[in-house]
Formats: C-alpha cells, sequence, structure tokens
C-alpha cells in the first residue's frame, strides 16, 4: 500500500533519510538529502510542492520505504529527489513507488520526472525498467583544498549578472545546449544570480551558481570563441575562495567539453559520473479546430495585374 506522508511516519523517515538515495546532484551537493526537512516544509514555501509517499510492504521480506518528488510551480518538470532506503531499489515493492511518484508530480502540473543517478548503480536499472531514459551525462567535479597562491584575482573577468544580461544569457544557453534537453529542462532561471563574462561587447561566459549550507553548486556555460577559459575558472575559483569556505562543485554535462583539463590542473577532482535521467508524464494532443479565414471570408478576390482588352489588341493589331 503507497499513501501520502502523514505525521506518524516522523520516525520512519528519520530513520531511512541517513540510508537513502539522493537523485537530485545539486540539492545534495548544496544542502544534503535533507528529505525530512523536504517533508515538512514542502507545502509551507511559495510556489514550491514536495510530494512525499510512503510504500507499506506486503512481503514479510520487504521493508517500508519512503519517496519523494520536487516541483517548482512555473517548471514543466519535477525532480525525483529521494528514495529509501537505498535497499528499496532491489525490492518489488519499487516499481509500484516510482508509479506513485509519477503520477503525483503528473498531477501536480510537471511535464516530466528527472533523475540524475550513476549508471553502475542498481537504481539506474529500476528506473530504466518505470520509463526514464537517459538524454544527457554529466560528471561533477569536486574542489576542496585550498586555492593555490600563484593565482592573482582579476576584478574585470566576472561580475554578477544584473537583469539586462538576462536575455543575453538566455540566447548564450539556448545556442549552447541541445534542443533534445531544452525540451526537458526549463530555461535559466529569470531570477537565477550567477556571474558573467563580457569581452569586447559580447557575452562569453556564464557561471549559474546555486550555494546552500552544504557546498556551493556551479553549472558553467562557455560561449566555443571564448579564450583562455582555464584562466577564467581560475578568476572565479579565486574570487571564491575569498567568500565561501564550504565544498566547490562544478558540474560539466557531456555536450559542454573542454573543461575536464583545465578543472584537474586547478586541483578538482572528479566527484561521480552520472546519467540524467527523464520519463514523460504528458504527451501532446493535437485537435483539429475548423475556422474561417478572415482575409478571405465575405470578400472579392482583387487581381494582383491589370488585364488587357482582347479588343483593344485586335484593333491596335
Amino acid at each position: 500500500m503507497i499513501r501520502p506522508f502523514s505525521w506518524r511516519d516522523l520516525t520512519l523517515l528519520h530513520r531511512v533519510q541517513d540510508v537513502g538515495l539522493c537523485l537530485d546532484s545539486q540539492l545534495a551537493c548544496t544542502h544534503g538529502h535533507r528529505a525530512l526537512q523536504n517533508a515538512l516544509l514542502g507545502g509551507l514555501i511559495p510556489r514550491r510542492s514536495t510530494y512525499t509517499l510512503v510504500a507499506s510492504p506486503t512481503l514479510s521480506t520487504d521493508s517500508p520505504a519512503v519517496g519523494q518528488v520536487r516541483h517548482f510551480a512555473d517548471q514543466p518538470c519535477a525532480r525525483l529527489t529521494f528514495i529509501g532506503p537505498t535497499k528499496t531499489f532491489a525490492q518489488p515493492l519499487c516499481a509500484q513507488l516510482l508509479d506513485a511518484l509519477s503520477q503525483s508530480a503528473g498531477e501536480g502540473g510537471a511535464h516530466h520526472l528527472l533523475a540524475e543517478v550513476d549508471e553502475i548503480s542498481p537504481a539506474f536499472e529500476r528506473l530504466r525498467q518505470a520509463g526514464f531514459a537517459i538524454y544527457a551525462r554529466q560528471r561533477i567535479w569536486r574542489f576542496t583544498d585550498s586555492v593555490p597562491e600563484s593565482l592573482t584575482p582579476s576584478p574585470t573577468a566576472w561580475r554578477v549578472g544584473v537583469s539586462s544580461d538576462m536575455i543575453t544569457i538566455q540566447s548564450l544557453y539556448h545556442n549552447l545546449v541541445p534542443a533534445l534537453v531544452q525540451q526537458v529542462e526549463p530555461p535559466l532561471a529569470r531570477n537565477s544570480r550567477g556571474l558573467v563574462h563580457w569581452d569586447q561587447g559580447e557575452l562569453l561566459g556564464y557561471l549559474d551558481i546555486d550555494r546552500g549550507s552544504q557546498g556551493t553548486w556551479v553549472q558553467p556555460y562557455f560561449h566555443p570563441a571564448a579564450e583562455r577559459v582555464s584562466d577564467l575558472l581560475a578568476y572565479f575559483l579565486n574570487q571564491y575562495a575569498h567568500y565561501k569556505r564550504r565544498p566547490l562543485y562544478v558540474c560539466v554535462r557531456s555536450y559542454q567539453g573542454g573543461f575536464s583539463e583545465a578543472l584537474k590542473q586547478l586541483g578538482f577532482e572528479p566527484y561521480c559520473d552520472q546519467a540524467v535521467l527523464v520519463k514523460r508524464l504528458a504527451a501532446p494532443v493535437r485537435h483539429r479546430i475548423r475556422t474561417a479565414l478572415p482575409a478571405l471570408d465575405g470578400t472579392q478576390p482583387e487581381p494582383t495585374a491589370p488585364f488587357s482588352s482582347m479588343k483593344n489588341h485586335n484593333s491596335a493589331s
């Protein structure tokens, strides 16, 4: 039996939150699993809905499981954030829980359900069986060392983006991200806070930054015309060290090549490789609609060229 989370499940949720799997890497790196807090506060945060379901086992060999989905009202996709405990993925109960979570996300208005997981994890095969498909891959790099002293700050390399930069940032996103990914993931939020790099009147770099209590998440976007990408990342790293002392994570998608060597030279280490999965919850439905064309309805067509008179033509000949 699968039912919504209630207060009597607090003990279960507290017990499984440290032995579960977070399938939203950005959330895990910035705020941790936070399954308990999301379940309690999900309905109180404006524009955000958190659906937490509890699955009771029907077999004596199975154990109770908890699943969670998070959805923002202005986004077409929801994210599968938590399944716990991890051994749930090896139980038949998991398929029912994933179907129920997908249904909850769809009823909440989401068109897609996203999940990020290691391809060698048992969760990967279970998600594929539940209808999830790969649409991208990513590698997450982690930086925890001190900034090299050889790096010198460059105050002109990056500045905080303002509202007037947003149109150009959106254009950079649409030019760099494949159309398949854009169909699934929402574009960059207009209220996102990041750093921009302008050179000779052209936006050549943008760092989408999310800060949390557990770390800082960076999603880089560099134009192919950008030069000295390694130096730009070094300038950011130097700037970052002055205001945060938490782990720094940089997410590099498979279609964003060229960053790996620069990150390795700066002291980043590969944290994990993941497949980014999507399950479509809605399908477009086309209906024929008959309507009159206002330009032709009740009008007389006008000739586009003058008619010559056959009589005058014969007389002239």
